[in-house]
């Protein structure tokens, strides 16, 4: 299973007055991971979304369990897979953590949704495609 790692330092702007990181800055870790992991293995969102006459990978649920603080001008280390294929939605698991020690772990669920004119949001889940899953099984 293919693995995203980047690194991050905190900065002032991540942080709430007390220098810390402010939590709904890592959910917009996750969102960019989770956009980015799917260009890391060769499926950038524009020409995946054509290709599947998709209408995006809309969010249905996100969580985050906050074990430890991390503080400004520290670097943090973020570790993102596609945990689980469910059919129509997928599971993305974020791990942050510093010199080996969790900070934080977070989940999304997205949907595979493709276009279809017929429904009022104009999108409709759909079956993910095996080639697209396999993608991920490095």
């Amino acid at each position: 299973m293919f693995r995203l790692k980047q690194s991050f330092t905190i900065m002032f702007s991540d942080c709430d007055p007390a220098k810390i990181m402010f939590y709904p800055r890592y959910f917009q870790w996750f969102d960019r991971a989770s956009q980015q992991i799917f260009n890391e293995v060769g499926l950038p969102w524009n020409e995946t979304w054509a290709q599947y006459d998709m209408g995006g990978f809309p969010l249905v649920d996100a969580s985050a369990s906050f074990k430890a603080p991390a503080r400004m001008d520290e670097t943090v280390q973020m570790e993102t897979w596609i945990d689980e294929w469910r059919g129509r939605t997928f599971v993305v698991k974020h791990v942050v953590s510093r010199d080996g020690e969790i900070l934080v772990e977070g989940q999304e669920i997205r949907v595979w949704a493709v276009h279809d004119a017929s429904r009022p949001a104009g999108i409709r889940a759909a079956e993910i495609p095996e080639e697209i899953k396999a993608k991920f099984e490095v």
